[in-house]
């Protein structure tokens, strides 16, 4: 049971966040600290355990912002003709890189509102657990800033089975993060601070995880669209006490005994990245219809916790934690868990999103569609439709919603 507060407006609380967040990493700019570009699953608790010597900053979510704000296509183009992008690339590399080219990196969208703005990089961390397109937009981005850019690799062959050889491989990247960090501030990690970091990022981890897994009950309190809303902390704050503070209040907020989508007809999951430029609207949509989106395993990503037991322990559960998730698992991992993810929110379907931006994500999306139906019958709605996590020009509306209102015409 979690006590009920009056709302405290959630949304402002975020805003705040975010805008901190960027504010910090203009400040270090201005001081002359590193600016430190991390990806989106890098183990950032290592960066965040050097600060204030330096700014973590996640372009990833800046770009995600850029794009809620309908400024995509025009980044995009610059960014295909000032840095020779192909057109059909990941659209967070094109909007990122296209906002670095403007003359000002400060912009207002189109109603006038201020962008927070987005320091160049100093350093650029990649980690390629999610794709390669994020190792290669952060070298490109090292030669246009003359920026050190470095990724950690972690394997090739992905048997299914987590190894001591691969912990080993990984973890000599990590230590190798940290030398490069510490020659880079001029300080030496302090390991205390590093387990803190980690102990603060399992504790909003935790809250994370207890606020997806609301999406179970019938009705469900939250949508995958509500998810993605409040995901931004998770991301870009995790190993902080704000990010905690965050997820308690939401968990407050969030009353367990009232759906989310009224009457719930009928329940849906999501999977891959979300559409950033129309997620709200989709989310008005699937309500209007009766129909509650209530997992995805995008937002399960950052559901992992770290082992805090000693210094040791912890750099060894970092390269085991960060060595696997959705996107590098086996074709039989993913489809052991959708099976697990239809059961525990009995699910009626699933909405594919066969994300133009990322490939990786949607991986062989019909072979486990096929073996969803094998499993739980014809009857079990496997929905597929071509979109993007950027770009709108990409999303084939009309044929998700044609699919949608001939399933689920109640």
């Amino acid at each position: 049971s979690y006590k009920m507060t009056k709302p405290q407006s959630i949304g402002k609380v975020q805003r705040e966040l975010i805008t901190a967040h960027y504010q910090r990493a203009n400040e270090a700019k201005a001081e002359g600290k590193p600016v430190v570009y991390v990806t989106a699953m890098f183990p950032v608790e290592i960066v965040k355990a050097f600060e204030p010597h330096l700014a973590t900053v996640y372009p990833e979510n800046h770009a995600a912002l850029l794009i809620s704000r309908g400024l995509a296509e025009d980044l995009a183009s610059k960014a295909t003709v000032g840095a020779h992008l192909d057109k059909m690339g990941c659209a967070y590399e094109l909007v990122n890189t296209g906002y670095l080219l403007q003359p000002e990196s400060a912009l207002v969208d189109a109603k006038g509102r201020p962008i927070s703005k987005l320091p160049e990089p100093d350093v650029l961390l990649a980690c390629d657990n999610q794709c390669r397109v994020v190792s290669e937009w952060f070298a490109n981005l090292g030669k246009l800033f003359d920026a050190t850019a470095y990724s950690v690799n972690v394997g090739d062959n992905y048997t299914g089975e987590e190894s001591s050889r691969k912990t080993t491989y990984i973890r000599g990247q990590l230590e190798h993060v940290i030398a490069f960090l510490e020659e880079k501030t001029g300080t030496d990690l302090n390991q205390d601070k590093l387990l803190e970091v980690a102990r603060q990022s399992n504790s909003a981890v935790k809250l994370w995880r207890e606020y997806l897994e609301l999406g179970k009950l019938t009705p469900s309190p939250v949508t995958s669209f509500d998810g993605f809303f409040h995901m931004a902390p998770i991301v870009s704050e995790r190993g902080t006490q704000q990010a905690v503070d965050y997820y308690q209040q939401l968990l407050n907020e969030t009353d367990v005994n009232e759906g989310a989508v009224q009457p719930e007809k009928h329940r849906l999951l999501w999977d891959n990245l979300a559409t950033w430029f129309n997620f709200g609207e989709l989310k008005r949509y699937f309500s209007d219809r009766n129909i509650a989106v209530v997992g995805s395993t995008y937002l399960d990503v950052w559901k992992k916790e770290l082992d805090t037991t000693s210094y040791d322990t912890l750099l060894d559960s970092m390269a085991e934690a960060y060595g696997t998730m959705y996107t590098n698992q086996t074709m039989d991992q993913r489809i052991d868990l959708w099976k697990e993810m239809v059961r525990s929110h009995r699910a009626e379907g699933i909405l594919f999103h066969d994300n133009r931006s990322c490939h990786t994500f949607s991986l062989r999306q019909r072979e486990i569609a096929k073996a969803l139906k094998e499993e739980f019958g014809n009857q079990f709605r496997t929905i597929h439709f071509e979109g993007d996590q950027g770009l709108k020009e990409r999303f084939q509306e009309t044929s998700l919603k044609t699919k949608v209102e001939t399933y689920f015409c109640d």
